[in-house]
């Protein structure tokens, strides 16, 4: 049964070739991005491979989150859930702009232990629920990951 909904789901997977493209994007070292999130999640595992990555404004992260069809997917418990959506999107953004500092993470949320994404934009970190892109009322304070991969 997995089998067939994972082929059936195979040509809506990440490897499929991005349409969309940044405006703009803005330098950032390893070393300071891992200062930055350290410093907002002191307790959690953080994960930065790299000694440079990219980020972009949060208007132009919405304009991606609005023409990337990942939120039109369905949530299907244990099959396609929250930490299913949290690494398609961390690599959907990532096949758009290597090295975008856009992660995914996994932690305590308002709604229980959870899987979501997190990006850099305009000096600050933002949430992203993958599952319905929703960002805008989330609040840093609410979202406290033990584990983050950028």
């Amino acid at each position: 049964m997995l089998d067939w909904i994972k082929r059936i789901l195979q040509p809506c997977i990440c490897d499929q070739q991005p349409l969309f493209t940044f405006k703009e994007t803005h330098d950032i070292s390893g070393s300071e991005l891992m200062r930055v999130i350290s410093s907002a999640y002191p307790d959690a595992r953080i994960y930065i491979a790299d000694a440079a990555y990219k980020h972009v404004s949060y208007d132009e992260l919405l304009r991606w989150l609005k023409e990337d069809s990942l939120d039109q997917m369905r949530w299907v418990d244990n099959i396609w859930d929250c930490d299913n959506f949290a690494v398609e999107s961390y690599c959907r953004a990532h096949k758009v702009v290597g090295n975008l500092v856009y992660g995914e993470c996994w932690g305590d949320t308002p709604t229980g232990y959870h899987a979501f994404c997190i990006a850099y934009c305009d000096g600050k970190i933002k949430i992203i629920e993958p599952q319905n892109d929703d960002t805008n009322d989330l609040k840093k304070s609410d979202y406290k990951p033990d584990f983050i991969k950028i």
